[in-house]
C-alpha cells in the first residue's frame, strides 16, 4: 500500500506507516524535509488553483493508496488537486481532526469545507472509505499522555491501528462470520476494545453508524486452550448488535502474547462537528 500525506499532520503520519515494510510512503509539505516539497501559497484557494502536477514523483499506477491529511492546514486547499492526480487507484483516506476549540475562526471554515466536499467524495464512490479521527479522542483512549512527544504518542496509536486492521484485512480469520459493510456506507472510523474491561475507545464519535466489525487478534496458545474464548467473544459482539445495525467480527491468530480487538464502524451520513452550525 502507498500512504501519502499532505501537510504537516500527514507527513508525520506517513513517516509513522514507515517504520512497516508493507507500505511505500510520501510526504507532501512545503518544507525542505518533506519528500515532496511543493511551493508556500498564501491561502487556501491558492493551493486549490496551483497545486503541482506530483504523478511523475508519486510514481504512483493501480495501486492501494491512503491519503493522510488534517483539515485545518493552508495546504489542506491543495487536497482535491491531488486526488485528482491519484485517480485510477483504489484510495482511502485518514482525515485527521484536530482540536477545533483552539483554531482560529479562517482555520474553522477550511477545516469545515475540507471535512464536508472530502465526505461527499466518499459517500460518491470517488473514495473507497474516509475514516475520521479525532486526535481529543485518541488521546482519552489511550490516556495521559506528555506534552514532549504527544503527537508522535497519537500518530503510533493511529498507525498502529491502521496497521493491525490492513494485516487483518488481507489475512484468513480462524473464525468468525464477517458481513460486507453496504456500498453506501463509506464514512468510517476506527477504534480499539479492551477486551478485559469490555470498553470501546473508539477514535471519532461517529453517528449513525450502519456496519460494525470487531477484529480480535489471539495469540496460538490461547487460541488452542482457552476453551471460554469462544463464548466470550460471540456473547460481546452479539451484545453490540442494535436495531438497523449490522455486527460481525473475526478472529485471527497473532504472535503476540496480549489479545487485542481493533473495530471498525461505518455510515452513511455526512459527520458534523458539534460547532459546525456556529460557522457562518
Amino acid at each position: 500500500m502507498k500512504i501519502v500525506g499532505l501537510g504537516r499532520a500527514g507527513c508525520s503520519i506517513a513517516k509513522t506507516f514507515s517504520k512497516f515494510p508493507q507500505y511505500e510512503t510520501y510526504g507532501i509539505d512545503t518544507c525542505r524535509d518533506a519528500d515532496i516539497t511543493i511551493k508556500t501559497r498564501e491561502s487556501h484557494e491558492a493551493y486549490d488553483q496551483h497545486f503541482p502536477n506530483l504523478k511523475k514523483r508519486l510514481k504512483v499506477t493501480n495501486s492501494e493508496v491512503c491519503v493522510v491529511l488534517a483539515g485545518t492546514g493552508v495546504i489542506s486547499g491543495g487536497i482535491l488537486r491531488l486526488l485528482e492526480q491519484l485517480q485510477g487507484n483504489r484510495i482511502r483516506l485518514v482525515y485527521i481532526q484536530p482540536d477545533l476549540a483552539l483554531a482560529s475562526e479562517v482555520q474553522k471554515m477550511q477545516e469545515k469545507i475540507v471535512r464536508n466536499v472530502l465526505q461527499e467524495y466518499a459517500r460518491s464512490g470517488l473514495l473507497e472509505t474516509m475514516y475520521l479521527i479525532d486526535n481529543q479522542m485518541v488521546e482519552r483512549g489511550i490516556g495521559d499522555v506528555p506534552i514532549m512527544g504527544y503527537y508522535d504518542v497519537l500518530n503510533q496509536a493511529i498507525v498502529n491501528t491502521l496497521h493491525m486492521i490492513n494485516i487483518f484485512e488481507n489475512s484468513e480469520a480462524v473464525m468468525g462470520s464477517f458481513i460486507r459493510p453496504s456500498p453506501v456506507s463509506r464514512i468510517a472510523t476506527i477504534g480499539i476494545v479492551d477486551i478485559e474491561e469490555k470498553e470501546e475507545k473508539w477514535f471519532y464519535d461517529l453517528t449513525n453508524g450502519r456496519d460494525v466489525v470487531y477484529y480480535y487478534g489471539i495469540n496460538e496458545e490461547e487460541l488452542k486452550e482457552d476453551g471460554t474464548l469462544f463464548g466470550n467473544i460471540t456473547t460481546y459482539v452479539k451484545a453490540q448488535i442494535m436495531p438497523g445495525v449490522n455486527v460481525s467480527y473475526g478472529v485471527f491468530q497473532t504472535s503476540y502474547e496480549q489479545k487485542y480487538c481493533y473495530c471498525i464502524k461505518y455510515s452513511s451520513m455526512v459527520q458534523s462537528y458539534l460547532d459546525d452550525q456556529d460557522i457562518s
